[in-house]
């Protein structure tokens, strides 16, 4: 099987040029090695053989696959024996990336057979993905396989690597470096290579990297779109007092949270009154309102100091009429809204 194996992976390697992405729709085989660390209580050394799969592209990332792996493990003191393996596996790949490289993690259900007896399996594991070509990826993966019905007292742990041809799909045209003639015998221009699939060609791409996921401008860039954050903080006080009661800790603590959760807020407290005393009375109470919702956030909730200020207004902004307790009792307050601006990219 291992010259099967390679005589697919050099064929393969000779007839593919480009970057190799997964779309959804595609169909791929994936010829390669595996290798097995067996537990020491089997009493065989360690060993690797041919495996070859043949998989399906549900989504750009989603991917389930069959494959058939072929070992022949040498026993400690002498002779070898026979362990045939074939799994069912969904494989999943992660939105990040390190250069051209991307992980992905693998959990399936499969068989080993070795001497003619079967166990059951389950296999999880993580590995990394490399495009070579328009149809070819390099993968590599490590795994554990546990032996069910055992109560997971055994388990071995594998690698496999493999190169993976997709066929079929949208990398059904031709290959993007070979120009192709017209019906009048003229060549058409060469297609031009766009690694990150964004549809801007590379030559054009000023952001080379972009994720799959969003939609770019003409530059190859994610477009931004903008979003609001917003919270709001109403403090209501006893007449004459600029105590802050414990009703409204749980409220200042939101306030709290949204400036942990952005670190570029600042936040200006507005006290206020109802008009019952003098101007100039009223206008040092309301400050004291402020300083002491301030003080409850700097001081209970660990908000620096250089992100907070306080003003107050006296009864010059009253939200409704002071002609009843009521009225009165609303216009006793201290507000503050809070607004940030976020930057989301558009999905594609």
């Amino acid at each position: 099987m291992d010259k099967l194996v390679v005589a697919a992976v050099v064929a393969m390697s000779l007839s593919c040029a480009g970057e190799a992405l997964a779309d959804a729709g595609q169909f791929y085989i994936a010829p390669g090695l595996q290798g097995m660390n067996y537990d020491d209580e089997l009493g065989v050394d360690n060993d690797r053989g041919g495996v070859i799969g043949i998989g399906y592209d549900f989504t750009s990332r989603l991917s389930g696959e069959f494959s058939i792996a072929d070992l022949d493990p040498k026993i400690r003191g002498g002779g070898e024996i026979d362990q045939d393996l074939w799994k069912v596996d969904l494989l999943y790949g992660l939105d990040v990336a390190i250069g051209r490289v991307s992980p992905f993690v693998v959990s399936g259900l499969g068989n080993s057979n070795i001497h003619g007896e079967n166990d059951s399996i389950w296999d999880v594991g993580a590995g990394l993905r490399l495009p070579l070509s328009e149809r070819l990826t390099w993968r590599t993966s490590l795994r554990n396989y546990y032996f069910l019905g055992r109560d997971f007292e055994d388990s071995d742990l594998g690698w496999e690597s493999s190169l993976v041809y997709r066929f079929g799909g949208s990398n059904q045209s031709a290959r993007p470096q070979t120009p192709e003639p017209t019906a009048s015998g003229a060549q058409t221009r060469e297609r031009p290579i766009d690694s990150d699939r964004d549809g801007v060609a590379d030559d054009q791409d000023k952001c080379p990297d972009s994720p799959q996921s969003y939609a770019v401008d003409d530059s190859g860039c994610p477009i931004p779109v903008e979003e609001v954050a917003r919270v709001e903080l109403l403090v209501n006080f006893a007449f004459d007092k600029a105590e802050v009661r414990p009703e409204y800790y749980s409220e200042i603590e939101g306030v709290a949270r949204f400036m942990r959760q952005y670190p570029d807020v600042v936040v200006e407290l507005e006290g206020h009154t109802d008009n019952r005393g003098t101007d100039e009375y009223n206008l040092g109470l309301s400050q004291r309102r402020a300083n002491a919702v301030m003080g409850e956030l700097v001081n209970r909730f660990d908000v620096a100091a250089s992100r907070v200020s306080a003003r107050g207004f006296g009864e010059s902004q009253p939200v409704t009429s002071n002609a009843s307790d009521a009225g009165r009792a609303e216009n006793r307050r201290v507000i503050t809204v809070i607004i940030k601006t976020l930057q989301r990219y558009q999905p594609r």
